[in-house]
C-alpha cells in the first residue's frame, strides 16, 4: 500500500523545541525504509507548517489553522487510496487527522493508545494544559471551533472511541469514561492476551464509524522504552503487548489514517523511542502490505 508520511513538527503550536523535533526523529530512525521492507510504497513526507502572516494571539486558533491543513492532507490521500501517517510534535495535533478521516469517510473512531486520557474540558481541568483536552476535543466536548476548523464533523461518538493503554486518569477522566460507552483496555490488563482482548473490544464497533483513526502516544510504552517524557506513567504494556494490540485494533476496525505522537529526542540519546514509533507503525500497517 502507499504510505503518505505527514509531518506536524508543533508542540501545541510551537515549532523548532521540545517534542517538535519528534517527527523529524521518527523518519530519520529508518520509518520509510522499514515500511518498505514491510512490502509498502512511501510517498514523499509532507510537513505542515504556520506562516507567521498567519499565526494569531491564541494558541487555539492556531491548532485549528494547522489542524485544518492537515485534515485537508489526510482527506486527500484517503481519497487516493494511500494510508496516512501522520507524525506529530504532541497530541494537540490528533484532532486534524480525525478531521481528514471524518471528511473522507463520513465520521471518525478514534483508538486512542495513549497512558492518559487526553479527555479533560475547561471545566475538568485543574491545570489548564491543552495537552490534556485533544480527544475531548475530537469528541465535540469543547474548543468547537478547534474541531469545525478541522473538518471534525460531525465530532466522534463514544460509541466509536476506544481508550487503550492508559493508566494514569484523573478522578474527572474517570468519571467521563465511565458515564459515556467507551471501550477500554487498561495497561495493567494488556498481558500476553492484549492481541485477542483487542479484536474482542473493537470489532463490534468497527461500522460505529464510516473510517478509523488510530492515535499512538509513545508514553503508553513507559519510560524504559521511550525515555525523556515529561508524563510517565505507573504502568504500561511489554512491548509485544503493545505491538500486539496495536496490530489487533488495526484489524478490527477500518483503519483509514494512523498517527504518532509525543516524541522528544533531547531526552533520549539513544533514540529508543524513535525506533519503536517504527516497530509500532509497522505493527499496525502490516496486515495492509
Amino acid at each position: 500500500m502507499l504510505i503518505q508520511p505527514i509531518l506536524v513538527p508543533f508542540a501545541n503550536d510551537v515549532a523548532r523545541w521540545g517534542a517538535a523535533k519528534g517527527p523529524a526523529a521518527m523518519m530519520q530512525a529508518g520509518l520509510a525504509a522499514a515500511l518498505e521492507a514491510a512490502g509498502h510504497m512511501v510517498a514523499v513526507p509532507l510537513e505542515a507548517s504556520l506562516a507567521r502572516e498567519a499565526r494569531t494571539r491564541d494558541p487555539v486558533t492556531n491548532l485549528g489553522i494547522i489542524a485544518g491543513w492537515v485534515s485537508g492532507q489526510v482527506a486527500a490521500a484517503i481519497a487516493a487510496g494511500a494510508m496516512p501517517l501522520v507524525l506529530q510534535g504532541n497530541c494537540t495535533q490528533c484532532v486534524g487527522p480525525a478531521g481528514g478521516v471524518a471528511r473522507a469517510c463520513g465520521s471518525a473512531g478514534v483508538a486512542w493508545f495513549d497512558a492518559h486520557g487526553d479527555i479533560h474540558t475547561l471545566r475538568t481541568t485543574s491545570t489548564g494544559l491543552l495537552g490534556g483536552m485533544p480527544f475531548a476535543v475530537a469528541l465535540g466536548w469543547e474548543f468547537d471551533d478547534w474541531r469545525e476548523a478541522a473538518g471534525l464533523v460531525p465530532a466522534v461518538r463514544p460509541e466509536a472511541a476506544a481508550v487503550i493503554g492508559a493508566s494514569d486518569l484523573d478522578p474527572e477522566e474517570e468519571a467521563a469514561l465511565a458515564a459515556h460507552p467507551f471501550a477500554r483496555l487498561d495497561a495493567d490488563a494488556m498481558g500476553a492476551d492484549a492481541g485477542a482482548r483487542t479484536t474482542s473490544l473493537l470489532a463490534p464497533r468497527a461500522g460505529a464509524a464510516g473510517g478509523w483513526y488510530m492515535h499512538i502516544d509513545l508514553d503508553v510504552a513507559g519510560p524504559e522504552a521511550v525515555p525523556g517524557q515529561l508524563t510517565n506513567a505507573p504502568h504500561w504494556p511489554s512491548p509485544q503487548a503493545l505491538a500486539d494490540s496495536v496490530a489487533a485494533a488495526a484489524r478490527a476496525v477500518p483503519l483509514k489514517c494512523l498517527g504518532i505522537a509525543a516524541y522528544d529526542p533531547a531526552g533520549d540519546p539513544e533514540r529508543r523511542g524513535a525506533r519503536l514509533a517504527v516497530e509500532l507503525a509497522v505493527s499496525a500497517l502490516r496486515h495492509l502490505a
